[in-house]
């Protein structure tokens, strides 16, 4: 227990004198935490029992999330201590939980360029992917040749002008752009969807993609996918890409898609 306390001391509480009952914070975000009552038996006999809180957690989501982190302890649990693995998939499973809506605003989504009326300068031609759907999950990429970051923000207010992808749960977005004297300005934004953004300007980076902008939009579907959701995140943009030939600095195609 010594070693727990140790690692998650400024989040670990014990709620008796026992010392086999105490609650970790597992999420600020979310304020969720996990509360454990370790039996006699345990870990010899008896898996540990525990309660999840997450008040802004609830219905279909806070039960496809109890449900993955019961399994997972029914997996992992064989007579040894599971503690730390337990409290460290709990705080990945909420890391894919949307956070609630005041918090969970973003720059594509600012409501003050909700409107054409805000739009500055003439908007880049936006091509839309297929849309698919992974376990419930519905992805789509849009892509846009941008010069500037003003470009980029002006391809996030027009597509925020749909409704569908401004109630998207994420839109994830990175841009790579070539800039005078080689160099590269690149940013990008998670919207809530941790490590997504990362992970999709490292595929620009890889791809050696210069002047796009690239936005995924996710729908949640009620049902956790892991880090599977990376996979269909990349692939997403990836398809898009190499459609419209933006690898390598290479043209995009002025074929709209639909």
């Amino acid at each position: 227990m010594s070693a727990i306390e140790s690692i998650y001391s400024d989040d670990f509480a014990y709620l008796d004198d026992s010392g086999r009952n105490f609650s970790i914070l597992i999420s600020n975000e979310h304020k969720a935490s996990l509360s454990f009552h370790l039996q006699p038996g345990y870990p010899q006999e008896e898996a540990p029992s525990y309660t999840l809180t997450t008040p802004s957690i609830r219905g279909e989501i806070r039960q496809a999330l109890c449900e993955e982190l019961s399994g997972f302890i029914g997996e992992t649990f064989h007579q040894q201590c599971c503690l730390y693995e337990i409290i460290e998939k709990a705080r990945e499973l909420l890391l894919q939980i949307p956070l609630p809506a005041v918090e969970a605003v973003q720059p594509l989504r600012r409501p003050e360029a909700e409107t054409s009326g805000d739009l500055v300068g003439d908007v880049p031609e936006i091509f839309h992917g297929e849309p698919f759907t992974e376990r419930r999950s519905t992805f789509q990429a849009h892509l846009a040749v941008v010069r500037s970051a003003a470009d980029v923000e002006v391809v996030g207010r027009e597509l925020r002008r749909n409704r569908k992808i401004a109630e998207a749960t994420h839109n994830i977005m990175a841009y790579r752009i070539s800039a005078e004297g080689g160099v590269v300005i690149s940013d990008c934004d998670d919207d809530g969807e941790a490590q997504a953004g990362s992970r999709l300007l490292h595929l620009l980076n890889i791809m050696d993609v210069n002047g796009v902008v690239v936005v995924i939009s996710r729908w949640f579907g009620g049902i956790l996918l892991g880090p599977e959701r990376f996979k269909h995140i990349t692939n997403a943009a990836r398809n898009i890409l190499t459609e419209h030939a933006a690898i390598a600095g290479g043209p995009v195609t002025r074929t709209r898609v639909t």
